[in-house]
């Protein structure tokens, strides 16, 4: 029984790029101009073939599909990059061209890919796509060609390829006081059920809880978060029962602030724990945050931050 068509945003990528976002390995895609639109992107794999960029990241030419719809993206964010950022998220972007003024990076989670590829013809810009469904549900595959199978560059949480959601909810107190709790949820597919349709498992990866003097000691780092997602800082108030949803990066360095310092009383090694996490790259702060957020060794990790960051 044939079911109508899930209308979605499609976004042209030559190869190797288009296979490389959906193994995950290209995380950070680089465009000369920007857009507001979040949500499913499809991909587009034109005609056109980097052979050059194929011998770089060691993909098999005969194994690329082209001028199809090969899967699907969550497209979270779209930032403008100086040459300090484009150097830092090289990992990220995978681009070997030197930097040149006027790029954006845009952030790609969340790869399924398509099987069949559906052929269509491609455009410049976002287009409109129609994505074929059949039996209520898209046709998805998780097998992927033996030599476009590898691991990601970026030390990244493996969870996080998935979707996360961060957010920071204040917890009233007596009086006029608060705590913050920040947690991140993570939605994970559940098995044999389609891509487009399912109903996500919900779980919390990361919960922890802050108040006292260790969140006045960290308070600007808050406010710039907040103002960073777009929020004002008169949005944080005892009374706001809404959560604040951030982006991933941005959740990112908050979290791992919280988790380094949840157990510190001395003020100024929470500042200056603070002041560390905000200091590092984008891939230092992947790698101590997958470090800090869980298994068995996060306790150790969250210490051997807190005495690298604060020399205690």
């Amino acid at each position: 029984m044939r079911k109508p068509n899930v209308k979605l945003k499609a976004l042209s990528f030559r190869q190797p790029w288009a296979g490389l976002v959906l193994e995950g390995r290209k995380t950070l895609d680089l465009r000369t101009w920007s857009t507001h639109y979040r949500g499913p992107l499809a991909i587009y794999a034109s005609l056109e073939v980097e052979k050059e960029a194929c011998q770089a990241h060691g993909v098999d030419i005969a194994q690329l599909t082209t001028g199809a719809l090969i899967g699907i993206v969550d497209l979270v964010d779209v930032i403008p990059l100086d040459e300090a950022a484009y150097n830092a998220r090289q990992a990220e972007h995978l681009g070997g061209r030197r930097f040149r003024p006027g790029l954006f990076g845009w952030v790609l989670t969340n790869p399924r890919p398509l099987d069949p590829p559906q052929v269509v013809k491609g455009r410049l810009n976002l287009f409109d796509v129609d994505i074929q469904t059949v039996d209520d549900r898209p046709q998805t595959v998780v097998h992927h060609p033996p030599s476009m199978v590898t691991s990601p560059i970026v030390h990244r949480p493996p969870s996080m390829v998935a979707s996360s959601e961060f957010e920071l909810r204040v917890l009233p107190e007596t009086g006029n006081g608060y705590r913050l709790e920040f947690t991140q949820k993570l939605a994970e597919a559940v098995p044999d059920q389609p891509f487009l349709y399912q109903q996500p498992t919900i779980k919390t990866r990361v919960s922890v809880e802050l108040g006292g003097d260790a969140l006045r000691a960290i308070a600007d780092q808050v406010i710039e978060t907040l103002r960073q997602n777009g929020y004002k800082p008169t949005d944080l108030s005892a009374s706001r029962r809404e959560p604040f949803h951030l982006d991933e990066q941005t959740g990112v360095r908050l979290g791992l602030i919280f988790l380094a310092v949840k157990p510190i009383t001395k003020t100024a090694r929470i500042e200056a724990i603070s002041q560390g996490v905000r200091g590092m790259t984008a891939e230092e702060l992947y790698y101590w945050y997958s470090k800090c957020s869980g298994g068995p060794a996060a306790e150790r990790a969250q210490k051997a931050l807190r005495i690298l960051l604060s020399s205690e």
